[in-house]
């Protein structure tokens, strides 16, 4: 097996808002929890800077009294903007937003852009732009979820009212990440589906692609290897800085408008 050499100078440049490259590498992971905080969890969270905490729906965190105190304490311990998401499906979306935000969240990852079938495109282009306005302006990020097999069938109607209506961020699999960059125009925050059940290498795939940020949930073991997979692509070369750097600037752009 040849040797890969690991260029350790990248360790000393900054990045996007003074931060180091170990900062930016947790910056761009989402990383899920369940149960309770504990120490241990936090301390992970101090050492790794995970750039988001993702928690389940209905399930409160043992030991802590309520998700706004938990996102709170999780806040504490970062250098950097967190981005604190849940996955709701509700039937009025601003209201579901407007609670959310109350909680201490910042995005709802449920919305789902494959919605197109049976319905008229000028219905479809008003349903989503209002969807979006909705959840702006409740406070939170919009979210355009979109499967797989949409993308290619090139069933992008959704997609791109989404993008017309200003959404933030949309959550796209490995392969349509060229396609919403390069022909649907997408210049927001692109974001993986949950990869925990892969390997690190398909989260680097997905950044290396042009994603920006990965989600690991809810597993810290699984997390710590993409962590690890993403530092050693960064040293050896095979994921650009310049890359990284860009996936830390669209984040830190998007934290301008909603995040603490």
């Amino acid at each position: 097996m040849p040797t890969v050499l690991l260029d350790t100078r990248q360790e000393g440049i900054l990045g996007p808002g003074g931060m180091t490259l170990r900062q930016e590498i947790g910056a761009v992971m989402m990383v899920g929890l369940t149960g309770p905080l504990t120490p241990a969890i936090l301390d992970e969270w101090r050492q790794r800077q995970f750039g988001g905490l993702r928690l389940p729906a209905d399930e409160p965190a043992a030991g802590v009294a309520g998700a706004r105190a938990l996102i709170d304490s999780v806040r504490a311990v970062m250098a950097h903007p967190l981005l604190a998401a849940t996955q709701q499906e509700a039937p009025n979306i601003t209201a579901a937003a407007q609670r959310l935000q109350a909680e201490g969240f910042d995005i709802d990852l449920a919305p789902d852009a494959d919605v197109a079938a049976g319905r008229s495109p000028a219905s479809v282009a008003q349903n989503v732009t209002a969807a979006i306005a909705g959840i702006h302006a409740a406070g939170i990020y919009a979210v355009a979820s979109v499967s797989a097999n949409s993308l290619q069938a090139q069933q992008w109607l959704p997609l791109r009212a989404a993008i017309g209506a200003h959404v933030d961020m949309v959550m796209a699999p490995d392969l349509g990440v060229a396609a919403v960059r390069s022909q649907l125009g997408f210049k927001g925050v692109l974001i993986s589906e949950d990869l925990r059940s892969q390997t690190a290498d398909a989260a680097v795939r997905f950044l290396k692609d042009g994603g920006d940020m990965v989600l690991i949930s809810p597993d810290i073991a699984a997390a710590d290897d993409t962590y690890d997979a993403i530092h050693t692509a960064v040293l050896s070369g095979s994921y650009e800085r310049v890359k990284l750097d860009a996936s830390v600037q669209r984040l830190l752009s998007l934290g301008l408008r909603f995040m603490p």
